[in-house]
C-alpha cells in the first residue's frame, strides 16, 4: 500500500460503488494502477470490466484490510483501526479535538499558573462557564502571555493557542460553539497574514494592537510584508469593519511587526472591536 493514500481509497471506492467502466487516467488512477497491476489502458483512460473490478476489490481488500466497495473508514485513528491496516488514513487528526489553553480555565478544571498551559479536549470545556477568549497565533507568545502589556480586562480570560494543523481545527471547533455572549479576542502578529488570521477565525470580536514607537517600527521587516502580497490582495476585497483602520496602517507602514518584538519592546497593546471606527495606534501621530 505504499504512497496510496486516503484520495486513492476514495477512488477506488467510488468506482466500484458507481460500478464504472472507464476512468480518466490521473495521478491517482496512475498510482493505483502501478500498484494493483489492474485495469486496461486506453488513450486517456484505465478501462474496467466487472472481472477487474472484483480483482482490485479483493486486492484493495487485501492491502488495506477493509472492503474498499464499504467506504474508507470514518473516524479518529483508534476508530479506523478496528478496520483498516493504516490507522493514519483516519480523517480525523490526533489533534482535532484537543485544544492548548492557559488563563482563567473554567469549572470545573483547577487554576493553573501563569506560565503554565494544558491540552484538553474540546468536550472537557464547558462553553457555558467560559467568560471571554483570547486566541494568541504564536506558540512562544502563548507561552509568554503573562509578560505583555495587555488591556486589564483581559485578566481573567481563557487564553488559547491557534495552533495549526489538528489544533487549529480544536480551536475552531472550540470558537464555534461558544455562546454569543462570550467575547473573543485574537492576538496574531501585525501584519497581513496575522489580520487574515483573524478574519477567518469562526468567531473574532476584538484585535489586538501594539500600540507603536519609533523603536518598535524599526524592528519591522519590509520582506515580511512583501512575501505577504496574496493575504494583502485578500484584505483589499474584504470588509474588515472597525479593522479597516488596522490595515490602513499597516498599508501605510509597509512592515510586519511579530508578537516577540512587542513583547521585547514591552508595548501596550490595544484593543480594537470589529465593530469600533476611528483611528488606531498605527500610524505616525501615535508613535511615542
Amino acid at each position: 500500500m505504499a504512497g496510496l493514500s486516503r484520495r486513492h481509497m476514495q477512488a477506488v471506492h467510488r468506482l466500484l460503488r458507481e460500478r464504472l467502466e472507464k476512468v480518466p487516467r490521473s495521478a491517482v488512477w496512475e498510482q493505483i494502477h502501478r500498484r494493483f497491476e489492474i485495469g486496461e489502458p486506453r488513450d486517456r483512460h484505465l478501462s474496467f470490466d466487472a472481472e477487474q473490478r472484483r480483482l482490485l476489490r479483493e486486492q484493495c481488500r487485501s492491502a488495506w484490510g477493509f472492503d474498499p466497495l464499504e467506504g474508507v473508514p470514518q473516524g479518529n485513528r483508534r476508530e479506523v483501526a478496528s478496520d483498516a491496516i493504516d490507522e493514519k488514513i483516519a480523517r480525523e487528526r490526533p489533534d482535532d479535538r484537543y485544544v492548548l489553553v492557559k488563563g482563567r480555565l473554567p469549572e470545573p478544571l483547577p487554576q493553573l499558573a501563569s506560565d503554565l498551559s494544558v491540552r484538553v479536549p474540546v468536550s472537557g470545556l464547558n462553553p457555558d462557564a467560559i467568560g471571554q477568549v483570547v486566541v494568541i497565533e504564536n506558540l512562544d507568545s502563548f507561552d509568554d502571555w503573562h509578560a505583555f502589556r495587555s488591556p486589564a480586562e483581559l485578566a481573567d480570560a481563557l487564553v488559547l493557542y491557534r495552533g495549526h494543523g489538528g489544533l487549529a481545527r480544536g480551536t475552531r471547533n472550540l470558537l464555534s460553539v461558544l455562546p454569543e455572549h462570550v467575547s473573543v479576542t485574537v492576538f496574531p502578529d501585525w501584519d497581513p497574514s496575522g489580520l487574515l488570521i483573524a478574519l477567518s477565525l469562526p468567531r473574532a470580536d476584538s484585535l489586538l494592537v501594539p500600540v507603536l514607537s519609533e523603536a518598535l517600527v524599526a524592528k519591522g521587516s519590509p520582506e515580511h510584508f512583501a512575501r505577504q502580497h496574496r493575504e494583502a490582495r485578500h484584505l483589499g476585497n474584504a470588509d474588515l469593519g472597525g479593522w479597516q483602520a488596522v490595515w490602513d496602517a499597516m498599508k501605510a507602514a509597509r512592515i510586519s511587526l511579530k508578537q516577540q518584538h512587542m513583547l521585547a519592546f514591552g508595548s501596550e497593546l490595544r484593543r480594537i472591536s470589529l465593530g469600533e471606527i476611528g483611528s488606531i495606534p498605527g500610524t505616525r501621530q501615535h508613535w511615542s
